[in-house]
This record gives C-alpha cells, sequence and structure tokens, in this order.
C-alpha cells in the first residue's frame, strides 16, 4: 500500500476530522507499518461477457447528456408525499401516476423484457428472470417519492424545474432518491440493448411512500417477495442510503488518494413517542398555576434534561471497523491517539472521544437522538387549552432499545404528572387497556407507529462473507478504474496533462450505519447482506431533504458504473463453489 501525503481541508472535514489535528501529528505516524485490522477484498475485474466496459457511462459524452434528460424528466414530476399518506387510491398519489407514465416512456425495453408488478397499487417491482433458477436472485431498491418543498422562492432554480446547467442536475429528487432509481434502470435498459441474457435474476422493487415511513409500498412489497421467494432469498439487497464514498488524500499529491466507500450494513432503530394531555378548559383570565401547554413544556425540558443518552462504540459496531480501516490506511489523517483508544477496548470512553472529536454527525452514528419535534395546543387566546399533543422522535442505537427509551420517559413524566394530579396512561400493543378513566386530567404515552429495533447487522469481513467479498471487490474495481471525477476536474484546467493513470485512487471499503431508516427496514428477512449505500462522493450531492438539492452528473453517472458491473460480476457467480 502507498504511503499518503497529507489531507487537504476539504477532505478532511468530508470524514469529520478536525483541522486541527493535521498539524498536530507525529512525523512517526507515517513511518510505522500498519497492521492488517482492515482485511480488504481484492479487486473483481467484470466478466468477458461481450458486454461494454461501465467506463462508457462516464466517458461517452452522448450517453451523459441522455442520462441528464432522464433524471431531469424524472425531477420534473412531484412526486411528494407527506406524514399521513394512508390509502395508495387518495388523490394525493396522483404525481406517482404520473411519474410511471413517464417512466414507460423513458425505458420502453425494460417495460418490453421485465415482468412489471404492481404491488398495492403504486408499489413497482420489475423481475429480470436469469436462466439458473438455484442462483438467489439480486434485489436493488429505490422509492419514487420524494420529501415536500417549503418555500420555493428559496431556491436557485424551481424545486420541480429538473435544471441542468451542464455539470450539476437540480430539484427535489435529484438525489434523494430519483438519481438511484433512474439509474438502475438507465442500468437495465442499457443491458437489454445489448441483448443480454442473465444467468441470475435481477429484481427491482421501487416502493411510493418511503418519505412516510413505508408502510404502503415497501411495507406491501416485501411480504410479495418473500411469499414468491422464500425467507433468505436473495443474494444481496442494495437500497439507497449510507455515506457515500469519502477521500483522504489528492490525485495531485505524488502519494495519491484513498477513497473509502462506506455503504450501510446497518441502521438505528427508531421511536415516534405520542404524549397526548387532556386538562380542563375555562376562560384565560382565570387560569391555573400551569395551563396544559405549560406541563407538556415541563414534560419535554425534563425528557432533554434527565438520564441523557451515553455514546458506546463496542468492537461489533460497524463504525469500529471503519475507524480501525482509516488507522491502517490513512494513519495521518486521523486522531493521533485513535490506535491507541481502539487498541484500550473502553467502548463509552472511545464513543465519546470520537464524539467530542468529530462533532454531531459521528456522535449521533454512535448513540440514541432524541428530538422534540412536533407540539400542537390551544385554540384561542382567551381560551385555555384543553387538548395538548406532542411528539418525541428517539433513533435507537445499536446497543438500546425502543423498550429501554419508552420506560426512561415513563420514569421521567410519571412525577410531573402526579404533581399535577393527572392520571397516566400506557398505550403500546404489548400493555393492558387502562380502564375508562372518567377524570378530566389525563396523559397518554402511545407509539405514533410500530417501534423499530436496530437492524440487524449484514456481515463485512472479507474473509467471512463471500458476498461482502465480491460485493466489496466490485466496489474497488469501479472505482479504482478512473480518477475522481471532483478532482480531475479541477486539476485538468490547470493542466490538460495532469489527469492520467496515475491519478487512480486506491478505494478501501469499510461499513458503516446510518443514522436514519430505508424501506429496508420491511426486507429483513429476504437477506443477511442488506447494503443500504447510494454510491455518491462527497462533495458531489448537496441538500438532501432541503433547499437546493442536486446532483453532479458525472456522480451520478458513477453510480450507475456500480450497479452495471454488480449485476455482470454477480451473473455468474457461485457463493457455494467460489
Amino acid at each position: 500500500m502507498r504511503s499518503l501525503a497529507l489531507l487537504a481541508v476539504p477532505c478532511a472535514l468530508a470524514l469529520h476530522i478536525p483541522q486541527q489535528l493535521l498539524s498536530n501529528l507525529p512525523n512517526a505516524a507515517l513511518a510505522q507499518p500498519a497492521r492488517d485490522t482492515c482485511p480488504q477484498a481484492q479487486p473483481v475485474v467484470a466478466p468477458h461477457d461481450g458486454l461494454h466496459s461501465s467506463l462508457k457511462f462516464l466517458n461517452d459524452k452522448a450517453f451523459g447528456l441522455r442520462q441528464a434528460n432522464r433524471l431531469s424528466r424524472a425531477v420534473q414530476v412531484p412526486t411528494t408525499v407527506g406524514d399521513f399518506a394512508m390509502d395508495p387510491y387518495d388523490e394525493s398519489f396522483e404525481p406517482i401516476v404520473h411519474f410511471q407514465v413517464l417512466l414507460k416512456e423513458l425505458f420502453p425495453l425494460v417495460h418490453k423484457r421485465a415482468k412489471l408488478d404492481h404491488i398495492n397499487r403504486l408499489g413497482l417491482v420489475y423481475t429480470f428472470q436469469g436462466i439458473d433458477t438455484t442462483r438467489k436472485p439480486l434485489l436493488f431498491m429505490a422509492h419514487q417519492d420524494v420529501v415536500p418543498i417549503d418555500d420555493p422562492s428559496d431556491w436557485t432554480h424551481p424545486p420541480f424545474a429538473g435544471v441542468f446547467d451542464g455539470e450539476w442536475i437540480w430539484g427535489r429528487g435529484a438525489s434523494d432518491c430519483k438519481n438511484v432509481l433512474i439509474g438502475l434502470l438507465s442500468v437495465l435498459e442499457d443491458l437489454v440493448s445489448q441483448d443480454w441474457k442473465p444467468q441470475r435474476t435481477v429484481v427491482l422493487a421501487f416502493g411510493f411512500d418511503e418519505e412516510s415511513h413505508g408502510f404502503l409500498g415497501a411495507g406491501s412489497i416485501a411480504p410479495a417477495l418473500e411469499k414468491k421467494y422464500g425467507k433468505d432469498s436473495f443474494e444481496f439487497i442494495l437500497d439507497e442510503g449510507g455515506m457515500g464514498l469519502q477521500s483522504l488524500g489528492d490525485a495531485s499529491d505524488s502519494t495519491g488518494e484513498v477513497v473509502y466507500a462506506l455503504p450501510g450494513v446497518g441502521e438505528k432503530g427508531s421511536l415516534d413517542l405520542a404524549l397526548d394531555l387532556a386538562v380542563p378548559g375555562g376562560h384565560s383570565s382565570i387560569p391555573p398555576a400551569h395551563t396544559g401547554i405549560g406541563i407538556m413544556s415541563e414534560i419535554i425540558y425534563e425528557l432533554e434534561r434527565q438520564e441523557l443518552f451515553t455514546a458506546q462504540l463496542e468492537p461489533w459496531h460497524p463504525s469500529h471497523g471503519m475507524l480501525q480501516c482509516q488507522t491502517q490506511y490513512s494513519p495521518q489523517h486521523v486522531e493521533p491517539w485513535l490506535a491507541d483508544k481502539l487498541a484500550e477496548g473502553n467502548a463509552a470512553a472511545l464513543a465519546e472521544a470520537m464524539a467530542e472529536s468529530r462533532g454531531p454527525k459521528v456522535r449521533y452514528t454512535l448513540q440514541t437522538s432524541q428530538a422534540a419535534d412536533l407540539i400542537r395546543g390551544g385554540v384561542k387566546t382567551n381560551a385555555l387549552p384543553e387538548k395538548i399533543s406532542a411528539v418525541v422522535n428517539y433513533r435507537v442505537a445499536l446497543h438500546q432499545t425502543p423498550e429501554q427509551l419508552r420506560s426512561r420517559a415513563e420514569r421521567i413524566i410519571q412525577p410531573i404528572a402526579a404533581r399535577h394530579n393527572i392520571t397516566l396512561h400506557i398505550a403500546f400493543p404489548d400493555t393492558t387497556p387502562s380502564a375508562n378513566d372518567p377524570s378530566e386530567r389525563t396523559l397518554t404515552i402511545r407509539p405514533l407507529s410500530k417501534p423499530l429495533v436496530p437492524a440487524p447487522l449484514s456481515p463485512t469481513g472479507p474473509l467471512t462473507s463471500k458476498v461482502w467479498a465480491r460485493f466489496a471487490g466490485v466496489t474497488r474495481s469501479v472505482f479504482e478504474s478512473h480518477p475522481n471525477p471532483l478532482k480531475t476536474s479541477s486539476a485538468t484546467s490547470r493542466d490538460p496533462h495532469r489527469a492520467n493513470a496515475n491519478d487512480t485512487p486506491t478505494v478501501v471499503v469499510a461499513g458503516d450505519i446510518m443514522t436514519g431508516n430505508t424501506d429496508t427496514r420491511f426486507y429483513w428477512s429476504l437477506s443477511e447482506n442488506i447494503y443500504r449505500w447510494s454510491p455518491s462522493r462527497v462533495g458531489g450531492t448537496f441538500n438532501i431533504h432541503t433547499v437546493d438539492e442536486r446532483i453532479r452528473l458525472d456522480v451520478h453517472l458513477e453510480g450507475m458504473m456500480l450497479y452495471y458491473d454488480l449485476i455482470r460480476s454477480f451473473d455468474g457467480w457461485d457463493a457455494i463453489s467460489a
């Protein structure tokens, strides 16, 4: 492995490494031989199958322009979904219908070749049947819906105009996740155009309400797939998400660049805790000492003050392995104490040190988060509020469970309720329903939806998981096949002879976890190999869920390269004989 030069500041920020660390590292760290704490799979070169190279997607200008048009037109359909859509026939889903008409227009070969099933009206399942039915199929996922817009006037370009400025495609859904959906269908359209005859079945599954928890879309598709194929029936599942590709080093340096490919191999659990308070009303000129709004405020204040959550970073946590990879391959770019902290084995001390050093994005991969997101109460300035509600959202760390969080909330809220002479009701599925209470002063604690435990962790050992080894090997091959487009564009503008084969990076593949949840929450029974990863470089996508969402065209094309080569490289591969 090549030694690495010092990191440019933007790359450090991409991995959430504080700038001051870059000037405080001992020179001896560069001379120390790396221990093999981060074993890597060998690159897997695409097979000689008569199909064109995946580099065509990135290098063919005509293809790139066609792809920009496809994604732009997809963005132009405003497939927004709110939190309370409960019926796939609701008129709010009509844009999804229009979007599916567009897909038929953009991908005629796919719709001619694949078997298309509509699940719960709007869920899409495309099946490309393989010749060998003994091989487990591959399952690729995305979702058709996007989050709503607040104020369109805040955007540089209208959020549903799908503007392509020659470099970036702008608009809601451009990077979450119509880029994934359009990329997958484009790859399959290209394969079919080459008279591709798959050995292994490939399935595409597209939900339509992922941004609203996914119960209608993925929640219906997953059981349909399990009924058809059975449990543990897919070789791997690839959905959106993950931490993308993050760089340390630079192609302009003599010692090159290391790219960390970070698929999500697990995700935190979730709990939406709803608090419903009922108290007597009356005229506001004769108020009690504490109105219902005041009581609810006290509850939220105490939830944010007592029994605060702590971070933990056990050796089995995927982030632990990712940090070991950084200490092995980029020791001069990480905290000088990190290797020693990893070796000490103190999960709490390591986690807190990392959280303090790298900030909230790292902290909340290691500890439970709590956010009071909704509160409602009151109808008029001269009327006391009678019904007050609030929702507190928790993302459950891997070392905790929703039940633990619920118990904590009960412990904190119970004395507050007693102090205000309020009867407390716990309305969870596993609790006995409370008897009818004639009291006018009640507080009910309930979940908005079924609590979600943290996801099972997918295996990431290249020596113990053949599927991971091949997935990681294909990833290495794809992203080591060409220079980083985010860096070569600026380098070549200064010196057209600068970009060459020596600029291609070394790729290190390591699993990590997601702080949010994807549609894979419904697919756990279908494979032990679930990867949540939109293979986009940091700096190549911006502003998911907010103003000026966009993606660079070349970064979108790189993602397509991965999908294309994964399908080809797994097609004739047999996990049993490998």
